[in-house]
This record gives C-alpha cells, structure tokens and sequence, in this order.
C-alpha cells in the first residue's frame, strides 16, 4: 500500500511541476489547485491575514482560520472572483517532519517490503539496533533522536524515516493489533495519509449456510483498506488510480490524519537528564 501511495505522489509531481512559485521570487499568478501547497508562517498582518511563504515566493493572504507564526501547513489554495488567492482546508505540519533529514536512521522502500515480508524479524533487528545506537552514541543529537524512535516503539508504533528520491518520509505503522494493520504516512505532494488495512475471509457463496462452508476452499480472501486524506482534492487523485492500489477501498476526506506517535516533547535524553 505505501509503495503504491508513494508512485501515486511521484505521478502528482508531474501535475505540481507548472507550478512557477517554487522558481519564483514574484507573487505566484498561477498554481496547482489540485495539491496540497506547503505554507510556512512568517508573520500576522492585519485581521486574518498573514505573510507566508510559499516555495521561494512571499504572499500575503487571508486565512479562515487562526495560524501560528513559525508553524508550517499543508493548505489548499485557490483564487477567488476577485483574483484573491484564498488558502482552506489547513493541516498542521508535525514538529518532527522538519527534522527528518537530520535523523540518524533512514530506511529505503526494500526496507519495508522486508518489514512486510518478516515483521517480527524486522521489529527485532530495529530494538537491537536502537539499544545498541543508543549505549555507544556520543552524539546527543542523535540520542534525542533514535531515544524517540524507540520511545515510539515501547508504545506499539514503529516510527520509520524512508529516504526516497532525495525526500524523507515519515511512515508509522502501529504494531499492537493482530488483525487490522494502522498506519500514517506523510509524502511530499500528498501530505499526510493516515488509514487501516485488514484482511476479511468471506464465503465464496454467500447464500448457502455459514455451517456447510467448512473447508479452506469454500472461502475468499480480500484485503479492505480505509484512508483518510486531508482535503477532497487529494481523496479525488487517489480515487482516478483507485484500481492501482488493488484493495477494496474506501477513502475519506472529513478529518485530518493524525500521527499514531507525537514525535516529540519528552524523549530519553528528558529523562536521564
């Protein structure tokens, strides 16, 4: 599933790469309305309206909700009939996500299919190699970092940095559930997704008695998925590749994705100081 969410993000590059803001010292006079635009809060001006920065662009816009100064957000933007460039359907950043290149341990997309393939393996292999990183480090840069790593994953959260295509992504994926696999991901044109992935066995006939379907043969296996994404307009990209991601799926936009594990506040290095 992440695999396939994260071609998806590359194929949306494509559609964000007319985007002149990013190339631009001058007030963008068009942009993607289709993604989710990166927005960092530079100052207040008047009412609701702030200064933000935009790719290499400054704007001043209005917001129709209060912003912090120093926060980043995914937002959708758009022009109204007056030309205006309106921002909606803001998303706060996580703290921890402008800290993901200077994390000590990245992991690539094999990686994961080896943490899909052998999970109890791959858990083991990271503890050990915490526990080892964090007894040698002289670092306390990354002791604060790896000690939130394994703070993570003492709460049932395995929280990876994936380097791909010169970008890191946050992907967390909760460990304590048998049946049902939850996750949270953060990819750089999508934003974050957030969702559940869990296997059904169903009878291959459903009309006939559940006391007759008694052999391995007699049942179907399908694997059902739930996302949630952070606007319409990212639930409607993923709904035109639907058929890629080969679940049974449904996607929702009414609420914001949200980490399984804050990274962040308390760490280890708190605690032995």
């Amino acid at each position: 599933m992440l695999h396939k969410l994260s071609q998806i993000d590359k194929l949306a590059a494509t559609k964000s790469a007319s985007n002149p803001s990013k190339a631009s010292g001058h007030t963008p006079k068009h942009f993607n309305a289709n993604l989710p635009v990166l927005l960092n809060v530079l100052a207040k001006a008047q009412g609701n309206s702030y200064l933000l920065k935009l790719g290499n662009t400054t704007i001043q816009t209005q917001a129709h909700a209060p912003l912090q100064v120093g926060k980043s957000y995914w937002a959708n933007m758009q022009k109204n009939a007056a030309g205006q460039i309106i921002i909606n359907n803001l998303v706060q950043k996580p703290a921890i996500d402008s800290a993901l290149k200077h994390m000590p341990l990245k992991l690539s997309m094999e990686d994961l299919r080896h943490l899909a393939s052998e999970p109890k393996a791959f858990i083991q292999e990271l503890k050990e190699f915490l526990l080892s990183q964090l007894s040698t480090t002289m670092s306390q840069h990354d002791f604060k970092e790896l000690s939130l790593l394994a703070l993570s994953l003492t709460q049932g959260v395995l929280s990876l940095v994936v380097h791909e295509d010169g970008h890191d992504h946050l992907v967390q994926i909760a460990t304590a559930k048998s049946n049902t696999l939850d996750f949270y991901a953060i990819f750089p044109r999508l934003g974050p997704i957030s969702g559940q992935i869990w296997q059904e066995i169903t009878p291959k006939d459903s009309s006939q008695k559940a006391g007759l379907m008694k052999q391995p043969r007699d049942t179907q296996k399908r694997i059902c998925a739930h996302l949630h994404v952070m606007n319409d307009r990212v639930k409607e990209l993923l709904l035109t590749h639907i058929n890629e991601l080969e679940f049974d799926l449904q996607i929702f936009s009414d609420r914001a994705p949200k980490e399984l594990f804050t990274l962040g506040g308390t760490s280890l290095l708190d605690v032995r100081t």
